[in-house]
């Protein structure tokens, strides 16, 4: 998140005295920045905030978050279930949560498709996600749209670095909704959904993407994230 928040206010000039962009600091203000003849280019940067309105819930929120309702897998602590030394060691909480959570049980909200609707108007540069449910390319956009920086459950991977053979979503929903622990054909290994578990790096694509577009973007959107928290957590 620091790497963020210096990279915004590098490229995007915050703390120095430029030209004032929004006649009024509210969404009425934005609104009319963005039809103006000023904004072109947006990108969106998303949280678990945007998904919570299609009943998948965020993490931190006291009672309601998922960290606050995982009494069920006897983690050693919540965020056990999204760290990649204790998947490789006990990956069936994991799983078994994937099964609750599984993109295809939920709809896209009004956010994922403004999203869709900045594309259509031909304003959309990127959107970065936070999220892991995919409903954004359920809204509508296409893998070139999107920075999922902390991955997806769109492809799957074996873990074992001699292998890292790759599986479809289909294959990875039919073990899970079997309760099996999914292996690798080919090595017998652990096969992890391709989202980043706290203890692993942001895919290469956030950081060839990041540095280009932030260069050229005329307004910044984050909808359902604080930027406060790190990894799946944020």
């Amino acid at each position: 998140m620091d790497f963020l928040r210096n990279l915004f206010s590098q490229t995007l000039g915050l703390g120095t005295q430029k030209e004032r962009l929004l006649d009024d600091l509210s969404l009425e203000g934005v609104a009319r920045y963005m039809l103006s003849e000023r904004c072109h280019r947006v990108i969106c940067l998303v949280g678990a905030g945007i998904s919570t309105s299609a009943g998948i819930p965020d993490f931190r929120s006291p009672s309601t978050g998922l960290y606050a309702n995982l009494q069920k897998y006897h983690l050693p602590y919540p965020e056990a279930i999204f760290e990649i030394g204790y998947f490789k060691k006990h990956p069936e909480p994991f799983f078994a949560l994937a099964k609750e959570l599984y993109p295809g049980q939920f709809k896209p909200t009004l956010c994922h498709y403004f999203i869709r609707l900045l594309k259509e108007k031909g304003l959309l540069v990127r959107c970065y996600t936070q999220n892991i449910d995919t409903l954004e390319r359920v809204a509508g956009l296409e893998p070139e749209d999107l920075v999922e920086a902390h991955g997806t459950f769109y492809t799957s991977h074996c873990i074992s670095p001699l292998c890292r053979r790759e599986y479809t979503l289909s294959w990875m929903k039919e073990k899970i909704f079997s309760e099996v622990t999914p292996k690798c054909e080919k090595c017998q290994s652990v096969v992890k959904p391709d989202i980043v578990f706290f203890g692993e790096n942001l895919p290469a694509r956030f950081f060839s993407c990041i540095q280009s577009d932030f260069l050229k973007v005329d307004l910044l959107i984050i909808m359902g994230t604080s930027l406060q928290g790190r990894g799946l957590a944020g």
